[in-house]
């Protein structure tokens, strides 16, 4: 296969140039001008960018809650063809293991279902079960961090069933050290999550529009402050998952700005969508709930800044996408809730939007460089979770390759998008700047945002590459 990109400005996490850009069999051969190309089938750029196709390392896909009470309503297929579309040509995904089965086990079993039905090239994240400091669960992760290179661990912070307490955070945290492996944890405190929900059960406040007072910004800013703390003991480096909360993001600057070593993520959710809107009400509430949540929007400029000013290093998703009505082929969904958050399953969509969100509301309406919109969504992702070959427009990189047309416009529609989610957080958004090719190892998967051919089964896995091994830090803090 020969492909070759011509008339395009090619844009870096660094730099913007005008190049073409020669696939070969896979990957990029040649970024430059007056490009040999003979036999080769023209792409044509005109007017347009070449950009790294999207990475978004935080999807749910085909994911089964913790209490095995329902799964999201998109399977492998479905949530990898909405990846494609929008411009995402890899993500990394999680792995729950059951109560009874090891992780190992887990991994390895989901790994292979979704080789099966996967579009775009994945990679999967262990979560830590909460049982891992009573049985050999760190010796299976690191098993699966140097055979299967999952080269990142999830540690939850919060939530029964999934939380780890202090001893396991520091335990993990060491074995993550000394393997290279990097842990990334959902902080929130679960303890202050359990009791202000109680409270709220306690006072007959359990609609979908009280969720959020269910998860206090200081629970969020104490578990950021606190894992910091633990990883700096055990010598780690941290990514922080989902920042939602300015009180967050202040204490993530203060620890950054001491040499801490750690990066975070945000969502588009959290930036553009707020829960003080006054259309969120009844069903669209249900839709929002997610944890953390979707907070008020004071929250929004000081999450802004962060993504500017490089307190936020990527943005990802937590796509967990369920619909609002109940489907026959799916478990119960966000209306089995009956508009009580305490029953109404967490998660929202958005794998599809997140590239087009980010591009109308950093690049157009704030001034954002495409330069940091290519590091914010591939670039950033790619280095930060060793996906080696990803994230970059340089020969021998994988053909993973966006055509973005900077000045086309699309009304982002739940009808229109390729979740099975029948709802869109973004709903009526005139976006401006989407894909429109998306190539992934020089395959076309989009164009205009449809897909092309049968994409479910092409995507492979990701052997992800570890750091260093670290050296043991005694510091109890910063």
């Amino acid at each position: 296969m020969r492909k070759i990109i011509r008339g395009g400005t090619v844009v870096s996490a660094s730099d913007e140039f005008r190049a073409d850009v020669l696939i070969v069999d896979e990957r990029i051969s040649c970024v430059g001008t007056d490009i040999d190309a003979e036999g080769a089938d023209v792409v044509d750029a005109g007017g347009a960018y070449v950009i790294p196709g999207g990475i978004d390392t935080h999807t749910h896909f085909e994911h089964i809650v913790a209490s095995r009470a329902t799964r999201t309503a998109d399977d492998f297929a479905s949530g990898s063809v909405a990846a494609a579309v929008g411009g995402t040509t890899s993500v990394v995904d999680f792995v729950r293991a059951p109560v009874g089965t090891g992780i190992e086990q887990a991994f390895l079993e989901r790994r292979e279902r979704a080789e099966s039905a996967m579009a775009v090239d994945f990679g999967l994240h262990p979560m830590v079960p909460s049982w891992a400091g009573e049985d050999d669960s760190f010796d299976q992760l690191s098993r699966l961090a140097e055979r299967d290179g999952a080269a990142s661990w999830k540690f939850f912070m919060a939530y029964a069933g999934s939380m780890v307490d202090d001893g396991v955070l520091l335990r993990g945290f060491r074995r993550c050290a000394e393997l290279g492996v990097l842990p990334m944890v959902h902080a929130e405190n679960g303890h202050m999550v359990a009791d202000a929900t109680e409270r709220l059960v306690a006072s007959g406040r359990t609609a979908v529009e009280d969720h959020v007072h269910a998860h206090p910004a200081d629970s969020e800013a104490e578990a950021v402050d606190r894992a910091i703390r633990l990883a700096r003991q055990a010598g780690t480096p941290l990514f922080i998952v989902h920042v939602s909360a300015a009180e967050a993001i202040e204490v993530l600057r203060d620890h950054q700005r001491a040499g801490a070593s750690v990066v975070a993520e945000t969502c588009p959710q959290y930036l553009v969508a707020a829960s003080d809107a006054p259309e969120v009400r009844g069903a669209l509430a249900a839709g929002y709930v997610c944890s953390p949540p979707i907070r008020e929007r004071a929250n929004q400029e000081p999450l802004w800044r962060a993504v500017q000013d490089g307190t936020i290093s990527t943005i990802g998703t937590d796509h967990a996408a369920f619909t609002l009505g109940e489907q026959p082929d799916l478990p119960p969904q966000k209306g089995a809730g009956g508009g009580d958050f305490t029953r109404t399953p967490n998660g929202v969509p958005g794998v599809e939007e997140r590239l087009m969100v980010m591009h109308h509301h950093g690049v157009v309406a704030r001034g954002m460089r495409m330069t940091r919109f290519v590091e914010l969504t591939s670039a950033a992702p790619a280095r930060t979770f060793g996906l080696t070959g990803k994230g970059a427009i340089v020969p021998g990189s994988d053909a993973d390759i966006v055509i973005w047309d900077p000045d086309a416009t699309r009304v982002l529609r739940a009808a229109t998008l390729h979740s099975r989610s029948d709802y869109c957080v973004y709903e009526g958004l005139e976006v401006t700047g989407v894909p429109r090719v998306v190539l992934g190892r020089g395959t076309t998967l989009a164009v205009d945002g449809e897909p092309t051919g049968a994409l479910p089964g092409r995507g492979r896995y990701l052997r992800r590459s570890r750091r260093a091994p670290h050296t043991t830090s005694t510091r109890s803090g910063t």
